[in-house]
C-alpha cells in the first residue's frame, strides 16, 4: 500500500490497482489526478476536508465509485449513493478495506454544534483520525495525526499519538500553518513521537510512504 498526502489533510492511497482518495477538502490544490479512483472517503461535512466542486468532478470522472461519509455529507451528494457506514463493520472496496470509528467531531466552541465525523482505518494499516481523537481499538502500523487546528491542543496530540499502537506517525491538518509555523508544530510533535520510540515522517505529493 502507497499512501501520498497533498495539501492539509487529503490522502491518496494506493493498493495494488485500486485507488482511495480521503478527504479532498479545498485546501488540497495539487490533487489534480481525479481519474481511476474507486473509493472516497469523506470524515465530515466541513470544506477543508470536503470541497463539493471538486468531490462532484472526481464523481464524473469516476462514475462506478464508492463513497463513504457521514449523513450530513450524504444530503449534500444526492446524486450518487453514498454508504453512512455502520461502526466497527469492515467494507470492502477490491482490494481495499475500510472501518470506521467515533460519530463526533470535537468541539470548536460550547457554542457551537457538534458534526459528525468518522475516524477511518484502511487495510487494517493505516489510521486516520479525521477532526477528532477518537482511537482506534484495533492494531495498525502507521497514523496520520492532526498537528494543528483550533479544536486541539499539542498536548492533546501528544497523548494521542503516546497511547496508539502506531510505530509511525506523519501530520495532518496542516494547511492553515504558515511554513514558520509548520516548522515550529512538527519540531514539537517529533519531540514526542522519538521520545515514544516511533518515527515521524513528513508526507507531501512529492514523497509517497509506501506500508
Amino acid at each position: 500500500m502507497q499512501i501520498i498526502k497533498y495539501e492539509h489533510s487529503c490522502l491518496d492511497i494506493q493498493e495494488k490497482s485500486d485507488r482511495l482518495v480521503v478527504d479532498p477538502g479545498v485546501l488540497s490544490r495539487s490533487l489534480t489526478n481525479l481519474s481511476s479512483i474507486k473509493a472516497l472517503v469523506i470524515t465530515h461535512v466541513h470544506p477543508d476536508h470536503f470541497d463539493e466542486q471538486k468531490v462532484r468532478t472526481i464523481i464524473d470522472v469516476n462514475p462506478d465509485i464508492h463513497v463513504f461519509s457521514t449523513g450530513e455529507v450524504a444530503q449534500k451528494l444526492t446524486y450518487i449513493s453514498v454508504t453512512v457506514p455502520d461502526l466497527n463493520k469492515v467494507y470492502k472496496v477490491g482490494d481495499i478495506s475500510l472501518e470506521f470509528f467515533g460519530q463526533k467531531h470535537a468541539m470548536i466552541l460550547p457554542s457551537l454544534p457538534l458534526i459528525e465525523n468518522f475516524g477511518v482505518l484502511v487495510n487494517d494499516k493505516l489510521y486516520y483520525t479525521g477532526d477528532s481523537f477518537t482511537p482506534c481499538p484495533k492494531p495498525h502500523v502507521t497514523l496520520g495525526i492532526t498537528t494543528s487546528a483550533p479544536w486541539m491542543k499539542i498536548s492533546e496530540t501528544a497523548d494521542f499519538i503516546r497511547s496508539d499502537s502506531a510505530t509511525r506517525v506523519f501530520p495532518c491538518h496542516d494547511g492553515f500553518l504558515n511554513n514558520d509555523g509548520r516548522n515550529l508544530v512538527n519540531g514539537l510533535v517529533r519531540t514526542v513521537v522519538e521520545a515514544s520510540g516511533k518515527e515521524y515522517l513528513i508526507l507531501d505529493q512529492d514523497t509517497a510512504l509506501d506500508l
